[in-house]
This record gives structure tokens, sequence and C-alpha cells, in this order.
């Protein structure tokens, strides 16, 4: 990606769109570390200049949102990110109580039944169960309650003061993507995966099937 190349991509988007430049950090590097980094000589990186310039600058054109993503705000040019430049920063953080329970109320749609899950033995490997065990309906089924909100509230209790991602929460709630109860009663596999972010299933412990 070059200059004159983000130039021309930003000049000719649509009019009231919404653009998203995701880790922004990969793109262009803060001018204070590239001196004293000799893995970025001759790196074909975007130079902040012409990022600047893209951004702002006078060919720049009006009428789009502009989101910037970034794990290392840090590693950022303070010029990049200055106030005028920037309108708004928003850290996202591990999730509250309060994302937590808007996120399992928002995953379950309302239905009136949905497929069980097979039980699995105590050898299985957690992250494998998406595919077989976990997505195969059997003959019975559970009924969705019409009001998720309290299966959302004891959901979020549980995990209370446990540093979990949203994407994390996803990526378990997919596992029991027909089952809400399954989730509540499995927390603990969510709760032992936030620590170090992986959702492993410990070893002799068989899940909770309901």
């Amino acid at each position: 990606m070059t200059a004159d190349r983000l130039d021309h991509l930003l000049t000719h988007a649509p009019l009231q769109s919404i653009i998203l430049l995701e880790d922004i950090d990969a793109a262009v590097h803060n001018r204070e570390r590239m001196p004293a980094n000799p893995a970025y000589e001759g790196m074909p990186t975007l130079t902040l200049s012409g990022l600047l310039n893209a951004l702002d600058g006078v060919t720049s054109t009006d009428g789009r949102i502009i989101f910037m993503t970034t794990n290392y705000v840090d590693r950022l040019d303070a010029a990049l990110i200055r106030p005028g430049r920037v309108d708004m920063r928003v850290h996202i953080d591990h999730c509250n109580r309060f994302q937590l329970e808007r996120m399992f109320s928002r995953f379950y749609p309302s239905s009136p039944t949905a497929p069980t899950i097979s039980k699995v033995g105590p050898g299985d490997n957690f992250c494998g169960l998406g595919a077989t065990d976990l997505s195969s309906p059997t003959d019975k089924s559970h009924p969705v309650p019409d009001d998720i909100h309290p299966l959302a509230s004891q959901f979020a209790a549980q995990l209370e003061g446990v540093t979990v991602s949203s994407a994390q929460v996803q990526g378990y709630l997919l596992l029991y993507k027909d089952n809400p109860t399954g989730a509540l009663h499995n927390v603990d596999l969510l709760k032992q995966g936030g620590t170090n972010g992986k959702l492993v299933r410990p070893e002799k412990q068989p899940l909770s099937i309901v």
C-alpha cells in the first residue's frame, strides 16, 4: 500500500460511506521507533505523511466516517491521533456485567424449541465439540424461555470478576447456539479459559447437560 494508492481509494469511496482501517499500527510505524529498529529498513510500508494527507490533506474529501483500529495504541505516532484529526478514541476493554447480559440476550433469538446436545465423554477436547457433539440435536429439545433476561442475568453474575473478551464470549456461545441453558450451566469452561484466552475443556470433567 502506497500513499497514492490509499489517497485514490479514499477519494473514490462512495459518499456517506464508513471506512475501516484495521491494525493501523502495522500500516505506518511510529517515527521514534523506526531509526532504532533495523527490522523496519526496506519495508514497503505507508509513510506517516502519506497517511495524514490521505485522511485530512488538501485532496481529502468529506462525507465519510473513518474508523482506525489497533491493539497497540502506544505504537501510533502522536500526529496521527492528535485532537482534531481523531475526533473520538474508544477503548474496547474486557466485558463488564452489562455487556455480558446484553450479549447473552441478543445471541439467543425467540424460538419455540432448541435442540439438546449429546453427552460428551471426559477425555474429549472442548474445542472439537462445535462441529460434532455440541451441534448435534437429539430426539429431545429444550424450550427457549420467552424471557431470556433471567438467564442472561445469571450468566453475567457467574462471570463477574472474570477477565474475558467479547470474542471469547462469542466463541463460547457459538458452541451452545441453540441451547442457552446449556451455555449457562457450563460457564465454568469459559471461566477457566478467560484468564489465558483459550477455551480448553478441562480433563475429567463432563459437560453438564440439562
